[in-house]
């Protein structure tokens, strides 16, 4: 393959694993308001939120799959390293699932606090000597 053939599918890939990262979290935002509305603290909500949260990391997983294959095929035959918006693609990868989880939490506890369904505690800090 030539060069701009490598970088194409790359960006192609990228491009899709974008896109399905933005599905992602807007689809998990809007599960999550239904369904804390309807059925706070059901168990079928549950249920039904584990299934779909599961079918988007299968999503996700085979997005981040391709693209860790076509950047792999860029470096290895041109030494290139792909970045986005600044980042190396690779590092970017792995930030951003661990990014999107971390302020849907953010946002789960926010409703929570304001539908009155979780009482947060402050706990005090753990050294190594508390876990023996």
């Amino acid at each position: 393959k030539n060069v701009v053939d490598l970088w194409e599918h790359a960006c192609s890939a990228i491009s899709k694993s974008r896109e399905t990262y933005s599905r992602t979290r807007n689809i998990r935002e809007r599960c999550f308001r239904s369904t804390a509305i309807v059925w706070q603290n059901s168990k079928t909500s549950r249920i039904l939120e584990e299934k779909k949260r599961s079918a988007l990391h299968r999503r996700i997983k085979k997005c981040e799959k391709q693209v860790k294959c076509h950047v792999k095929k860029v470096h290895d035959t041109l030494g290139d390293t792909v970045t986005y918006q600044g980042r190396v693609y690779f590092d970017k990868m792995a930030r951003d699932t661990t990014e999107m989880l971390y302020w849907l939490q953010q946002e789960r506890r926010q409703q929570a606090l304001e539908l009155g369904g979780m009482v947060m505690v402050d706990l005090p800090p753990m050294s190594p000597l508390d876990l023996v």
